[in-house]
């Protein structure tokens, strides 16, 4: 791959909010004395937070999924449709699945989490071959059609193995979009703690009621094996299963952890406030969860790494608000100790949610 040596090279890897905003703030002010090239396997965009929305069947796939191309183009930035194999920050260069071998002099990382599929295995046997991952979002969402045409065809007994809100959120999702005709059941597997215990007791009592109105099973308990039609348990006991979606062990990339870029007791990114890594001032990362609106600052800290001048701080803290979808035109907001439910909440998280998808590529 050829890169101009004279000019200043910002590589951005993956296609996260913060990546788009940068690349939408190219668009507008223009790259300057630098060139941007954008690294992400697929070229188009599909938003996370949309996505429980889209199980449930409230949004179409093209209301989630964006292409990249205009957005590209508009911002001048090289596309390269790639996978990443490995990063050596200490030479500044990513090695791709196409072989070749990128050179940056500023590196953004704004990557999906993914669920690696060995140590999924290693702590499910059988995981690899019977279950339909969440991640990467993009293979999910081909082959979730196929889940929900099986479900015309018969009842299912279909488990959610995830923790947290996001599991919860998927749970009630499925619940709603497959139930009818036939009468598909769902479990969600929640882990051994408490599910939602760190939430205020309002969103854990509203999340907990709506799904015993769905009819989701809650099972506080582990998966440590499944074959095909009976998923194991840490207890002990034995689930029939025709279908496991698979949303436990999302975490950063592994290349990021072979880089030296991630904490070994957390797993976390190591950087600073500006979102610099801790040991490589040149590479920016993007924490899982970060606020949705950073973009316009993480540019800025990127042209200033280039440059020079002064870096601006990247508060990470994201709204005490939570809004959580419970399917069948239903939503749940809390915020702190208050909350409430109903479709007017559903009505005003989905205006809100098409707004902010739409603002990332208005230019």
């Amino acid at each position: 791959m050829t890169v101009n040596p004279s000019r200043k090279h910002l590589v951005l890897l993956g296609v996260g909010r913060a990546n788009l905003q940068v690349l939408k703030g190219l668009a507008r002010h223009g790259a300057g004395e630098f060139h941007a090239t954008l690294v992400t396997p697929h070229p188009y965009y599909i938003d996370s937070a949309m996505l429980p929305g889209h199980v449930a069947g409230d949004y179409a796939l093209d209301d989630i999924r964006v292409p990249l191309d205009a957005l590209v183009e508009a911002s001048g930035a090289t596309f390269v449709p790639a996978h990443v194999h490995a990063l050596d920050p200490g030479t500044r260069r990513v090695q791709l699945s196409s072989g070749d071998a990128l050179p940056y002099d500023v590196l953004s990382i704004d990557t999906e989490a993914v669920i690696d599929r060995e140590l999924a295995e290693a702590s499910m046997p059988g995981a690899r071959r019977n279950a339909l991952f969440v991640r990467p979002i993009e293979t999910f969402v081909q082959l979730w059609p196929q889940l929900k045409a099986l479900s015309q065809e018969r009842a299912l007994q279909v488990s959610v193995i995830g923790q947290g809100i996001a599991g919860a959120e998927l749970a009630m999702a499925a619940a709603h979009a497959l139930a009818a005709p036939h009468g598909t059941r769902v479990t969600l597997i929640a882990g051994e703690e408490p599910l939602l215990a760190e939430e205020s007791a309002g969103l854990r009592r509203r999340v907990l009621n709506r799904l015993k109105q769905l009819n989701v099973t809650l099972l506080q308990d582990r998966c440590t094996g499944m074959d095909g039609k009976v998923l194991e348990l840490q207890s002990g006991a034995s689930l029939i299963c025709d279908a496991p979606l698979l949303a436990a062990g999302a975490n950063p990339p592994e290349w990021l952890r072979h880089a030296g870029l991630l904490e070994e007791a957390t797993g976390l990114p190591m950087v600073n406030e500006r979102l610099q890594s801790e040991h490589h001032r040149q590479v920016f990362i993007v924490p899982e969860g970060a606020s949705a609106d950073i973009g316009p600052l993480l540019e800025a800290n990127l042209r200033t790494a280039m440059f020079g001048g002064s870096f601006k701080k990247i508060p990470l803290a994201t709204s005490r608000l939570h809004v959580v979808g419970g399917g069948q035109g239903h939503a749940i907001a809390a915020w702190g100790p208050l909350s409430l439910e109903g479709r007017e909440v559903w009505n005003w998280k989905e205006r809100r949610d098409r707004r902010q998808f739409q603002a990332l590529f208005r230019i």
